[in-house]
């Protein structure tokens, strides 16, 4: 066993004597492919030791390596991926492997699919916010982050939607029902009727007098439910002298959910999840969600997530505004100067020394930097729409609070992660590659001679010339221009070019130099 300040570590990963004969990844792998590149980028043994203490020193097996764990936890998030079929597509893929400490193909993952669970449950949101603070690290590191941007943030709030479903009084009585009826079963309490038959008809014809809008017999179907319920209760306290934790609970919410009434607040709507909220935020086509509020924190300039924060029970967005910038100070370690909200945090508690720039404040003493910098608030949006449909932020599947606040939290980091990959890929050669494609296809399209010079851009960029020599260099370019602006949003540009030919554009047989005057009218929305 290996012992740091007496806490046992995870054991070091075992080579099996086959892997001799083996492959190395090295050899196997493209060493430009982004996890590869990645995965040499991110300080693994950081990670081993901000986790180190989360392990029993004399109780259970050795545990499974930190940075197969975080490995994993990262491209589940980066991917959208569940832990089952994380696990399975981890098998079939090498790069993954090696993302998680591999050098060898592996046939089988070394974990079950319920040790992610177990292991997030181990570890807690807050060590987890060590794999957010990392990708800010290494973003600072490769130059893709500068360190004053971590200064100026965008904090809104969205609500994460727990996995229930809908909650209406004809679906939770009848649950209350069923779970009663089988508690009684497991702990052989006889019961003088179960009710599961009737009141599964009953909450039936609830849904079907209401989508006939006969709501007197509606109501009537509900006090039948109520009654069911209220009966099993009883049933079940008579008979039991001393009532256990677990069934104290669920007697205590099947009570609540018989006696809440439409208007009441603090409402339960899931048996088995009795924190959700009810929450409205003014979407047309959702109006009522129900989860957790979550403040989101980016910076300004690049939509970098910086924080990612819990806020339980519902609060007023302005009262989460002082908690997330606290939270964006220890993960970034600056300082933060300006932050931009949106008019939902009028009456903020944030008393502290960074300037608060609330939408639709008054721009009259604004410098034009400032004011491109509020207009880049509601670039969050869009930012929070990608947290849900491609990060898992959509919808939580990890149980109670503590669930909660670690799928807001890995969220964000497999969001920065893939912002990440998408940095190294270089998303600016595919750019310049299209962009050559469109000119070729023009110059061809269009018959004119002087556009055949530059379907030559194409061999330019790939290092020959069109006859297949070898160049890069395919002329010269003397550009004037003269900007007028016109007001704050519009200007006019005029401009001259010309264009001296080389040998590449010469062995193409248009030898002639080109002149371009145009006019360009330019609108900044």
């Amino acid at each position: 066993m290996q012992f740091v300040n007496g806490i046992m570590k995870p054991k070091t990963q075992s080579r099996d004597t086959f892997e001799l004969f083996q492959s190395h990844f090295d050899q196997l792998l493209n060493p430009q492919h982004e996890l590869v590149v990645l995965a040499n980028k991110i300080d693994w043994s950081g990670l081993e030791t901000a986790f180190v203490d989360c392990y029993s020193p004399d109780m259970g097996a050795p545990a499974k390596a930190v940075r197969l764990m975080v490995g994993l936890h990262y491209l589940k998030y980066t991917f959208s991926e569940s832990d089952e079929t994380l696990v399975d597509r981890w098998v079939e893929n090498p790069y993954w492997q090696y993302f998680c400490g591999y050098t060898h193909m592996q046939h089988e993952c070394p974990i079950h699919p319920t040790s992610m669970t177990k292991w997030r449950n181990r570890v807690g949101a807050e060590r987890l916010e060590e794999l957010l603070k990392e990708t800010i690290r290494v973003a600072i590191r490769e130059k893709h982050l500068p360190r004053r941007d971590l200064r100026r943030i965008t904090v809104d709030t969205t609500v994460q939607e727990k996995n229930i479903t809908y909650p209406t009084d004809s679906k939770l009585l009848y649950k209350a029902i069923v779970q009663l009826g089988d508690a009684a079963k497991a702990r052989g309490i006889p019961l003088r009727q179960s009710y599961v038959r009737v009141g599964k008809k009953a909450a039936v014809m609830v849904g079907r007098y209401a989508h006939a809008k006969q709501f007197k017999r509606m109501k009537k179907r509900l006090r039948k439910l109520r009654t069911y319920v209220g009966r099993l209760i009883r049933d079940i306290e008579n008979k039991v002298t001393g009532i256990d934790e677990e069934l104290a609970t669920l007697l205590d919410r099947a009570d609540r959910i018989r006696c809440q009434e439409p208007q009441d607040k603090n409402k339960l709507y899931s048996l088995h999840e009795p924190e959700v909220q009810c929450i409205s935020k003014g979407k047309a086509h959702k109006r009522y969600e129900f989860g957790q509020k979550i403040s989101v924190a980016t910076t300004n300039r690049s939509n970098w997530i910086v924080a990612s924060n819990l806020m339980e029970g519902n609060p007023y967005d302005g009262h989460t505004l002082a908690a997330t910038i606290v939270t964006t100070e220890e993960v970034t370690g600056e300082a933060v100067t300006d932050v931009y909200v949106d008019k939902g945090y009028r009456g903020h508690d944030y008393t502290g020394e960074a300037t608060v720039h609330r939408a639709g404040q008054s721009q009259r003493n604004a410098t034009r930097a400032e004011r491109k910098r509020r207009r880049r608030r509601s670039a969050i949006e869009p930012k929070i729409g990608h947290l849900k449909s491609d990060h898992r932020m959509g919808r939580c599947f990890l149980a109670r609070l503590t669930g909660d606040a670690i799928n807001a939290v890995l969220a964000a980091a497999g969001s920065n992660l893939r912002k990440l990959l998408g940095l190294i890929r270089g998303g600016g050669g595919r750019f310049v590659h299209a962009l050559i494609r469109w000119i070729e296809n023009a110059a061809t399209a269009s018959h004119l001679p002087r556009l055949r010079c530059l379907a030559a851009a194409q061999a330019a960029f790939s290092g020959t010339t069109i006859l297949g020599q070898s160049g890069r260099e395919i002329g010269h370019e003397l550009d004037l221009t003269v900007l007028w602006k016109l007001n704050a949003h519009s200007a006019l540009l005029f401009g001259y070019s010309h264009f001296w030919d080389s040998d590449v554009i010469v062995q193409t047989g248009v030898s002639e130099d080109a002149d371009l005057i145009y006019v360009q009218y330019g609108y900044k929305f």
